[in-house]
């Protein structure tokens, strides 16, 4: 019997080994070997079974932890290997595990309507799709960015941006290819983020062929913790080839946010814009009464004959206060002449404000001087009615100087948004327009004429 039970515990001891082994977060070598002294001092096993058993008990542990090692490292390298995938209000997101790259495709559509009444102008009430974009950025290697994005709207393919960017001497990045020209919160601000449908008449002295909103250039910029600085060299845009040599510009833009928090933000900034027109570029001023279907621009320069340069100087001031927000800009246009002409100067200003209903804040990204996407505190379709905002603006320009009757226009916009989720808004705008004159190019013989405007959108960006 004793022989019996001798044998069955060194089995039991040789099972218990493989087991402890297998799974040594229970049990372990340690454990196996006291067994061992215990058998052994109690002579159920001889010192040469003692020593087999423990060599036999090391040497699998040694095994074992050695294929968690592996099984580790190749978890690792899989984890390595694999990519995160995600879809959100932003679009679709692919990043490596290292986040050394990343790739995004997203987009707009902007569906509008505009209904005129009208004074003595041919306005033309209708319908359109102001803008639908696709868009696709990414990053490689952590410090190269790019983008594109191409316009489909107007039955014609537009492209608007098409860059690269270096950010690898932080803060200081550099930016070539067609972008945007470094002037103006409301022209720095995307389309989607804009408080009304249109921008305010100012706009029209970025919004032309011969100045341009983006051109092919090479920007610098670098910014602090509430200020920033860019300055670049601009040519002409993607489709601009000819014999004569390109037109060609400087910009630059400086922001300082003294406050810049979540809630409250004070932003102040400065810009400059020079153009030299290396061929006549058959410069011209004019805006349609902020409702982009209008058929008429009240407002309207004519070609300013034998201009070889431009010169754009703007002024911003903007304040967020909770729920609260205020903007306004003054930009001028100084235009040079050959041949001793009368040169002319034009201006313009604006002046806005908002609230949200719902207790939201505009959202202002320092790093970048400019307005960003607005988050509803509650999402239609979670529960939530969206952000629901109001907003006035008043707007002025002024095309008349030095025997140029571009005419003169005041605007008044009060404006009603339903942000119901981070991608989806609903909008309307009511605009009282009065050019007082407006154009002799209108051809009415610069009269003056008021002119009711309401204009609705619906917008999605993915």
């Amino acid at each position: 019997m004793k022989y019996v039970i001798k044998n069955l515990l060194i089995h039991c001891a040789v099972v218990g080994c493989t087991g402890l082994l297998a799974n040594p977060v229970y049990g372990g070598t340690e454990a196996l070997l006291d067994l061992l002294k215990v058998l052994r001092d109690r002579g159920t096993i001889s010192q040469d079974e003692f020593e087999i058993l423990r060599n036999a008990a090391m040497a699998d542990e040694e095994k074992a932890v050695a294929k968690q090692k592996q099984l580790k490292k190749e978890v690792a390298e899989a984890n390595q290997d694999s990519v995160k995938v995600k879809t959100d209000y932003k679009g679709l997101t692919v990043e490596s595990a290292d986040g050394d790259f990343k790739f995004n495709v997203g987009g707009r559509i902007q569906a509008d309507a505009n209904f005129f009444d009208e004074d003595e102008s041919d306005l033309g009430s209708g319908a359109e799709i102001r803008r639908i974009r696709l868009k696709a950025q990414g990053t490689m290697w952590r410090v190269w960015d790019y983008k594109l994005q191409v316009d489909f709207a107007e039955g014609e393919t537009e492209i608007n941006d098409a860059y690269i960017k270096f950010n690898g001497l932080k803060p200081v990045s550099l930016t070539l290819g067609h972008q945007k020209v470094p002037i103006s919160l409301q022209s720095m601000t995307s389309s989607n983020w804009q408080v009304f449908q249109e921008r305010a008449l100012i706009d029209g002295f970025l919004d032309n062929e011969d100045i341009g909103r983006r051109r092919l250039g090479l920007n610098v910029g670098t910014h602090g913790n509430n200020w920033t600085v860019n300055g670049g060299f601009f040519g002409e845009g993607t489709d601009d080839a000819g014999k004569s040599d390109e037109n060609w510009g400087v910009a630059g833009r400086v922001t300082f946010a003294p406050i810049a928090e979540a809630t409250r933000v004070v932003h102040v900034g400065g810009a400059a814009y020079y153009r030299n027109f290396e061929h006549d570029p058959e410069l011209a001023f004019s805006n349609r009464p902020e409702a982009h279907i209008a058929g008429t621009r009240l407002v309207n320069t004519g070609v300013i004959s034998e201009a070889d340069e431009l010169l754009l100087l703007g002024g911003e001031l903007s304040t967020v206060w909770g729920p609260f927000h205020a903007q306004g800009e003054y930009l001028r246009a100084e235009v040079g002449r050959e041949n001793g002409l009368p040169e002319p100067d034009f201006d313009g200003w604006y002046l806005q404000a908002g609230y949200f209903l719902t207790g939201e804040s505009r959202n202002y990204e320092v790093n970048k001087g400019r307005y960003n996407r607005v988050i509803p505190k509650g999402i239609v379709g979670q529960g939530g009615w969206g952000a629901w905002e109001i907003a006035f603006r008043y707007s002025t320009i002024d095309l008349e100087d030095n025997g140029f009757l571009g005419g003169e226009e005041d605007n008044f916009t009060v404006g009603l948004n339903w942000w119901a989720t981070p991608s989806l808004l609903f909008r309307a705008n009511y605009v009282r327009a009065e050019p007082d004159p407006n154009s002799e190019a209108t051809g009415l013989g610069g009269i003056d004429e008021g002119v009711n405007i309401y204009t609705l959108r619906a917008q999605l960006v993915f």
